[in-house]
């Protein structure tokens, strides 16, 4: 017997927000409600107008395009409803417009969402996907519950009117996605339970006839366990666990059996999924327990993903994981020196499908030290290593090691009094990657050294200031050495007793490959503001793009510019 998981679901939450609405506690909200203050509304509004060109390269814009967006909220009786959109003509390779409008007006603990959101319900089942449709939270007490459905992914068809340009690489088909998700938990910020339902399906009847007999549509069913428990006042245990049904042609014949190894998943979600022929189960989960005494705070994790987890609620998953990090983290001196350590193991090879079992070392320490607000400095040092190990069937079976370091240093000087204000910061980077031993294939050493400090000057009743950097950067790569040193300098400052701003800035870098001049590229940018009753604002901004080569083989020239015209408006 196949239990109608999403009718039922759906028939209990409305009984639930039915009787919650009913309460006293709902009554006495609305008795609250009041109106005596009218409505009040704030935010921001962008219209923004460019002209664009481009010589010697495609076109990474359109030659002409327009933009509006604008966050507000309004507020009346208590109640908030923020607002967001954005608008504009602006095409990418599927000739597109880039439209989006979101409103999530709330009320005490009722919250709506309508437009284009990104909700969070499980790490593992609806992860911040943008979906256009709707939903809410009630969150009356220590109760929550949570309700989504809307379009996941929009319809592309091949676009014929791309074979007048023969580069062009035409999208894949995809159908339109939609998907439903819904989440109830009960707790606090301290203890807490969640359990969430995700479904996600390809629209079948969205693609043309001719397009369908050659794409699958997939469909998928999520669950995930969200909990936390403090145990004692200062410890923690957090734990997240996700199930997945993945069916890569829901039109599929029934089977008795999942195509891959995960029986215990297909098992446990038996009542609410149909097994087909092409459905495949996954597994991720990960547990944390965490102390934190007065000047430290530790923490132990311990992380497994499936081979190939994936949910249509979320874009990405590191997948065919297993890893186990130590944290550490230590305020020391009254808060002036703060260090991070972690340390941990990762391997893959989880089902024990592949030849070759991959092993990784982790290892990070930060320290922060700012014995004044005058100076600082900040030290980052990571270290990764993998080795893989191939079965001992595997011909010319021996390991492959590789290390991987970065280092980052950042010292900083401020000087502030109520004239001035400066600021002297460096910046120096190193990153290596170096194979040790290697015996199943040869892989270059690959090293990148950067170098920037800036120097910021403003005059603080003036309104003007002046920066200037000097950067260097150093590669060291199979096809050469890439390099390029230079400059920049910019400075802001008012006219027309302050009815005008202007602002302009100035890039130079000298190119190099193998130690030899390749060029250079200039970067110039100027901008005019005009304010208007501190609450309109009128800005005309010119950037220039060259670039020069004496390689084209490394890189090409050209050369880009645009003008832009921007009102804003602040309410």
């Amino acid at each position: 017997m196949i239990i109608d998981f999403n009718k039922w679901l759906l028939i209990i939450l409305s009984l639930t927000v039915f009787l919650t609405l009913e309460s006293d506690s709902y009554s006495q909200d609305l008795g609250n409600l009041n109106l005596k203050n009218g409505i009040k509304i704030h935010g921001g509004l962008n219209l923004q107008l460019e002209h664009y060109n481009a010589n010697g390269i495609e076109p990474r814009k359109e030659e002409f395009s327009w933009l509006v967006n604008g966050n507000a909220a309004l507020e009346f009786g208590g109640i908030q409803v923020p607002l967001s959109f954005i608008l504009s003509n602006y095409q990418n390779k599927f000739y597109q417009p880039f439209n989006q409008f979101g409103i999530s007006p709330y009320y005490k603990w009722v919250k709506l969402h309508l437009g284009y959101q990104s909700l969070s319900y499980s790490p593992y089942t609806l992860a911040g996907h943008r979906m256009l449709g709707a939903g809410f939270d009630l969150t009356p007490g220590k109760f929550r519950y949570g309700f989504m459905y809307g379009r996941l992914r929009k319809l592309t068809e091949i676009d014929n009117s791309s074979d007048i340009n023969p580069v062009f690489i035409r999208p894949a088909p995809t159908y339109k996605r939609m998907g439903m998700a819904t989440k109830i938990g009960y707790g606090s910020a301290s203890n807490y339970i969640d359990l969430s339902y995700f479904k996600g399906w390809d629209d079948e009847n969205s693609l043309s006839p001719g397009l369908k007999d050659s794409l699958q549509a997939a469909e998928n069913k999520a669950i995930g366990l969200s909990t936390k428990v403090t145990i004692k006042k200062n410890l923690t245990w957090k734990t997240e666990i996700g199930l997945s049904a993945y069916t890569l042609n829901k039109n599929d014949a029934e089977s008795t059996s999942g195509s891959n190894q995960k029986e215990w998943v297909k098992n446990l979600m038996e009542p609410f999924v149909t097994n087909k022929i092409s459905s495949h189960y996954y597994f991720a989960g990960e547990t944390r327990i965490g102390y934190q005494f007065s000047i430290w705070t530790t923490e132990l994790v311990y992380r497994k993903i499936s081979p190939d987890y994936k949910s249509m609620g979320a874009y990405f998953f590191q997948s065919d994981l297993k890893e186990i990090i130590f944290a550490n983290k230590f305020r020391l001196d009254s808060g002036r020196l703060n260090l991070n350590t972690s340390i941990g193991f990762q391997s893959d090879n989880l089902d024990e499908q592949k030849s070759i079992t991959s092993k990784r070392f982790i290892g990070s320490v930060n320290v922060s030290y700012i014995p004044a607000p005058r100076f600082g400095v900040n030290l980052n040092f990571n270290n990764y290593g993998i080795t893989n190990n191939p079965l001992p069937t595997t011909l010319n079976a021996e390991p492959f090691k590789q290390v991987n370091n970065s280092v980052v240093i950042t010292p900083f000087l401020n000087w502030v009094n109520s004239r001035t204000a400066r600021n002297l910061n460096v910046v120096f980077t190193y990153q290596s990657l170096s194979t040790p031993e290697s015996s199943i294939g040869s892989v270059a050493d690959l090293s990148t050294y950067s170098f920037t400090t800036g120097y910021n000057h403003s005059w603080i009743q003036q309104g003007t200031g002046v920066n200037g950097m000097f950067n260097y950067i150093k590669s060291t790569t199979p096809q050469g050495d890439i390099g390029s040193y230079g400059f920049s300098v910019g400075g802001v400052a008012p006219f027309l007793e302050r009815k005008l701003m202007a602002n302009a800035s100035l890039a130079y870098m000298t190119n190099t490959f193998d130690g030899l001049s390749n060029g250079h590229t200039t970067r110039m940018t100027i901008g005019v503001t005009v304010p208007v009753k501190n609450r309109h604002r009128f800005q005309l901004i010119f950037n220039y793009l060259n670039n020069s080569t004496t390689n084209t083989l490394v890189v090409q020239n050209f050369s880009e510019l645009s003008t832009q015209i921007i009102y804003g408006l602040t309410f």
